[in-house]
């Protein structure tokens, strides 16, 4: 279990899938940083354009899409989390497995089964533990709703309300366009934008080719040069990009922070695939430790599976 958190009052912004905001950075900006592999400069010889790419990896939706999807075609769902103390004693468990059903525009998240054990709630039976909260919330919706993968804004606004709905909204922000600097986060908030020229010297950026889930990628990463690992909060982060679709298969990035107000380590790693056309998540998974003031630590693993998509049967 990696090490992590003790965030202030916006412990949770600081997690996890990863997009870029073209706001902060013009590619010409970034391509002096850039490394290409041997494929890579082999194929802008023959005509690949990096800088096209990288407006591409700044500009990319297909990675909230794929989340959206989630929300709106009927598959299986099944999911595992675990709570640990800092003496890596697991200390409350939470199974579930379920399903996604369509009822004309409306759809419903169905739990076949559910298991909970130890320490996981409150006496009233809220959640012990705001990690909990949030991935409750963001992943598992409740009730019936309108379905819909329709993206209105590529930039996710921060909502006001309930100190929770900011949660969910930094988090959410920081899932689908983190590179993008979120204000609202003390001390870290500038150091969230992976591609401002401010934070450009502090990273390696590569593109390279790679295969993931049967699919030829280019894939754009950012890793923290040595001795600048005070100053960056992200990483590494690595994207891949379908070579013919430009659709993202997959996102690996690691969070690190270590400061007086503020200590976390957290790493996710998403799998995303083409169903009909679709894309659509195969897995989540989430590793992460903090420390919330007046709170316990909080260290918790969990995963996400999801599979037999029908995305013609939703249309």
């Amino acid at each position: 279990m990696r090490r992590a958190a003790r965030p202030g009052s916006n412990a949770l912004t600081v997690v996890a899938f990863l997009l870029a905001s073209a706001a902060q950075a013009q590619p010409d900006t970034l391509l002096g940083h850039i490394t290409l592999d041997e494929v890579v400069i082999s194929a802008r010889a023959s005509g690949f354009s990096v800088d096209s790419f990288v407006r591409q990896v700044m500009d990319d939706t297909t990675f909230y899409h794929a989340f959206l999807n989630t929300k709106v075609h009927p598959h299986d769902l099944r999911s595992d989390l675990v709570v640990r103390n800092k003496r890596e004693k697991e200390t409350a468990t939470l199974f579930r497995r379920g399903h996604l059903e369509r009822d004309g525009a409306y759809a419903e998240l169905v739990l076949d089964s559910v298991a909970e054990g130890g320490r996981l709630r409150r006496r009233n039976g809220d959640f012990r533990f705001l990690t909990v909260e949030m991935y409750d919330d963001v992943f598992f919706p409740k009730g019936r709703y309108i379905a819909s993968n329709t993206i209105r804004s590529r930039q996710q606004e921060i909502e006001r309300g309930s100190r929770f709905d900011k949660y969910k909204s930094e988090l959410k922000k920081f899932m689908f366009n983190p590179g993008q600097e979120i204000a609202s986060v003390p001390f870290i908030g500038d150091e969230l934008a992976l591609f401002s020229p401010e934070m450009q010297p502090h990273y390696d950026y590569r593109i390279w080719s790679d295969e993931r889930e049967g699919h030829e990628c280019w894939v754009f990463s950012a890793d923290t040069r040595t001795g600048e690992e005070d100053d960056t909060v992200i990483r590494t982060m690595s994207t891949w990009f379908d070579q013919g679709t430009g659709q993202v298969i997959a996102r690996e990035y690691h969070l690190v922070h270590n400061s007086l107000l503020l200590d976390f380590d957290i790493t996710i790693h998403v799998r995303n695939d083409v169903v009909d056309g679709e894309l659509v998540p195969l897995q989540v998974d989430y590793d992460g430790l903090w420390d919330i003031p007046f709170s316990k630590p909080e260290v918790i693993r969990f995963r996400l599976w999801m599979s037999d998509w029908e995305v013609n049967t939703a249309r």
